[in-house]
């Protein structure tokens, strides 16, 4: 061949064979790419098992959180404040459950304003219904200890025999111990947070209803 052959221009008729569609070939892009989307979608739906808002990347389940007050205690969840106990009584009115170690502040309405864990007296009350006689921000109790936000109840022969509150030497969220062996006291102690609560919730007026259930 020589070199007039070798440079000599292409027809139009073999340029226009060779020449590719820019249109054609975005079509056919496309086309690949939306089927490759569909087929990892198929697998993903067809491999991947259901996982639900508990479950981390790897699959484990999530263990719930637990977290500690200011003195390094472990705070456990609060409990459904909605929950309360059969024959709790009506009306406003705080509920007390010796065997629960918990403690409801029931509103006119009948729903659960706050539920907060407590540590009972050695004196402790039969279930039934007292009335709130009197009230101290802060008192001593019957076992020498003192404590704040006091709230006094008891039957018609003793009203001030039991009392909700806290221990006044405390951080404002620390749970109080149970009674030192050999005192006696009828105190239902509560973190100074939640005594104050009730405080403020039982003193209103006299004669607040204290409902004690089993």
């Amino acid at each position: 061949m020589t070199s007039q052959q070798q440079n000599a221009p292409r027809s139009p008729a073999r340029v226009n064979r060779s020449r590719v569609n820019p249109m054609a070939s975005v079509a056919v892009i496309t086309a690949a790419a939306l089927v490759g989307v569909g087929v990892l979608a198929v697998q993903a739906n067809g491999s991947a098992p259901g996982k639900s808002a508990a479950t981390t990347i790897d699959g484990k389940k999530q263990q719930p959180q637990v977290s500690t007050n200011s003195s390094g205690q472990t705070v456990a969840p609060p409990p459904n404040p909605s929950t309360l106990p059969d024959k709790s009584g009506t009306g406003k009115r705080v509920v007390y459950s010796v065997s629960k170690s918990l403690v409801w502040l029931v509103g006119a309405d009948g729903k659960a304003q706050l539920t907060a864990p407590s540590v009972s007296g050695t004196d402790v009350p039969k279930p039934g219904t007292y009335l709130v006689s009197k009230w101290h921000t802060t008192h001593k109790a019957g076992d020498g200890t003192a404590v704040q936000y006091q709230v006094l109840w008891g039957p018609t022969s003793n009203p001030t025999e039991f009392a909700f509150a806290a221990i006044a030497s405390l951080p404002a969220d620390q749970m109080p111990q149970k009674p030192a062996p050999g005192t006696t006291t009828g105190g239902v102690r509560l973190t100074q947070n939640d005594a104050s609560a009730v405080w403020q919730f039982a003193t209103t007026a006299k004669g607040t209803q204290v409902v004690v259930v089993p």
